[in-house]
């Protein structure tokens, strides 16, 4: 029944204009609807980016590199899914929160419906021009041509655009189902992945690649792939 009623609420078109509502209805009817799809699914908006800005496209036909693009965006989705929203669940406390577990799932959950849409778009486009360049000898990433490049302009600031979105519905999110004013969403959210955070410094130090910090951080975890191929 749950799920029928969400079916006619249809979450996926409100979550993007009425973030707020829309997680808040999910949460207290149906928490666990569609969970892990959108995670998943949006963990694979990934690769296509990784795979256009590779330094070295020969690598890319290695089985190995393939397999790792594949599978790191969704595992890194379901950490956030799970050990994120733990951390969210605990820093929340701190501030006053009042979302269970289950609730700060699905703000995570449906926070990723915009970057799932980067994903749909993406994986066709990136296998297109596989086929393109293959069956042309075409050098579309190389040597592209204007409208590749003005399209390919056009695709970043999309990216962008979405992925910001994805940030703003989150935050709304998670102030709704933890009784948050956004500010203190953003601070919750914020001191949950400074845990994390300071891991990930600790281990980067620990084996050698400190120097690496800035471009992990700001340039994202993609950036392991273009450290280790260089």
């Amino acid at each position: 029944m749950c799920c029928r009623t969400m079916h006619q609420f249809s979450p996926l078109r409100s979550v993007w204009f009425h973030p707020r509502q829309t997680i808040a209805r999910i949460a207290h009817e149906n928490p666990g609807y569609r969970l892990l799809a959108l995670p998943i699914i949006a963990g694979f908006a990934t690769w296509p980016t990784v795979a256009f800005f590779f330094p070295d496209q020969d690598v890319l036909e290695g089985g190995l590199v393939w397999s790792a693009l594949l599978t790191f965006g969704p595992l890194f989705e379901l950490f956030q899914l799970f050990v994120g929203a733990y951390l969210i669940q605990v820093t929340g406390a701190w501030l006053g929160g009042r979302a269970g577990l289950r609730s700060i799932q699905a703000a995570i959950a449906w926070g990723n419906v915009p970057i799932a849409l980067v994903a749909v778009i993406a994986i066709p486009l990136a296998i297109t021009s596989m086929i393109l360049t293959e069956g042309t000898d075409a050098n579309l990433v190389g040597d592209p041509t204007p409208t590749i490049v003005l399209f390919g302009h056009f695709l970043v600031i999309l990216q962008f655009v979405l992925v910001g979105w994805s940030a703003v519905i989150l935050i709304w999110g998670l102030a709704s189902v933890q009784g948050f004013r956004p500010i203190y969403a953003i601070l919750n959210a914020v001191l949950a992945w400074l845990i994390p955070s300071l891991v990930i410094v600790l281990i980067v130090v620990s084996v050698g690649y400190s120097e690496h910090l800035f471009e992990l951080f700001f340039g994202g975890f993609d950036e392991l792939f273009l450290i280790h191929a260089n």
